[in-house]
């Protein structure tokens, strides 16, 4: 193991320690009482009257389900050179798609499921692609155009599930719930979380193989790296990009389907954004490689699932996470800085 990547861990993980502690301290809780909360939280240990160790990680492993694929959608975007901030919008289209599909009569069982699916990954790949092409053909940047997409995306899901897509049962503004055949099935008999994780985890692999063992991953980092010098030894580096975005978009939109097939069971005006935006963080400390980004994911949802448990037993805020979350954003941010300055000189 590198000795260097070791130590700048062990010094990220002091700094998140210290921040945490102080924020338990400002919020009035006992330096051992918060930690306990947030382990109770994160782990399920130490045993609590309040929360079983299967509901601790059912949580942990929901999230970890939908920041694993929003954070595979940054990364692909930026192993090409691309910010793509849009994981939140090509999510929001994904899980509109989904719950459409998947409330459709007289698809044969064995395909609805699948059907399903691919069409939530489609409709965040398309969503993606437009972003791409504005920056490939006319120079846009893709940071603004995709963040434009996500407010577009918002506010186009919550007019159709007002005014075409509502379920005629009831009067609040969402979807009817998909049919069984369109549903994933739970891990097991004391879990709530669905095969969708498993999914998720085979799509992470399956992004490391192609990343790092064929020829289009080598011509996807080298665009990345650099782009002058990928098209001077012929990769087709726009391509490349747009094949980028695309595959950042069908993840995002996955994440949505899989919610919308699983946990949700429908798309509701509301339907949660914010594992998007968690993804950028995901894929920053996770340096943009599959393998990283699944620790980072777990690494995530853990604190979240255990700075909520914290909030939901002893009334502190619930942004504590949001706070660690930033800080830790910030540090891998300076550490790459350093070493391009480094590389530089």
């Amino acid at each position: 193991m590198d000795r260097k990547w070791l130590g700048q861990a062990v010094l990220g993980a002091l700094i998140v320690l210290g921040v945490l502690s102080l924020l338990i301290v400002l919020s009035g809780q006992p330096l051992s009482v918060g930690y306990v909360k947030i382990l109770q939280g994160a782990l399920g240990w130490p045993p609590s009257e309040t929360l079983t160790p299967l509901d601790a990680w059912d949580s942990v492993l929901h999230d970890m389900t939908l920041v694993l694929l929003t954070g595979l959608s940054v990364a692909v975007a930026l192993q090409a050179g691309l910010f793509n901030i849009g994981a939140a919008g090509q999510l929001l289209m994904g899980a509109m798609v989904a719950s459409w599909v998947g409330v459709q009569q007289g698809i044969p069982a064995p395909v609805h499921l699948p059907l399903t699916l691919g069409a939530g990954a489609l409709a965040g790949a398309l969503w993606g692609l437009i972003p791409a092409l504005l920056k490939v053909w006319r120079g846009a940047h893709e940071v603004i155009s995709t963040i434009m997409f996500n407010y577009i995306a918002l506010y186009l899901t919550h007019w159709l599930v007002i005014e075409y897509l509502k379920d005629p049962a009831g009067d609040a503004p969402q979807t009817a719930p998909v049919l069984e055949t369109a549903q994933l099935a739970p891990l097991g008999a004391f879990l709530s979380t669905t095969w969708g994780f498993v999914l998720a985890v085979a799509m992470a692999l399956g992004f490391w193989l192609v990343l790092y063992r064929t020829v289009w991953g080598y011509e996807l980092r080298a665009t990345g790296a650099n782009r002058d010098a990928a098209e001077a030894g012929g990769a087709p580096t726009r391509r490349r990009m747009m094949e980028s975005m695309l595959l950042a978009g069908a993840f995002a939109g996955l994440a949505g389907a899989i919610e919308v097939c699983g946990a949700s069971g429908r798309f509701f005006e509301g339907f949660p954004t914010d594992y998007g935006f968690d993804g950028i963080a995901v894929a920053l400390l996770g340096a943009n490689n599959p393998m990283l980004i699944l620790l980072s994911a777990w690494v995530m949802s853990a604190l979240r699932s255990g700075t909520y448990n914290l909030h939901s037993e002893t009334g502190a805020p619930k942004e504590i996470a949001v706070i660690v979350q930033a800080v830790l954003i910030l540090y891998v941010a300076a550490v790459y800085l350093r070493k391009q300055r480094v590389e530089g000189s």
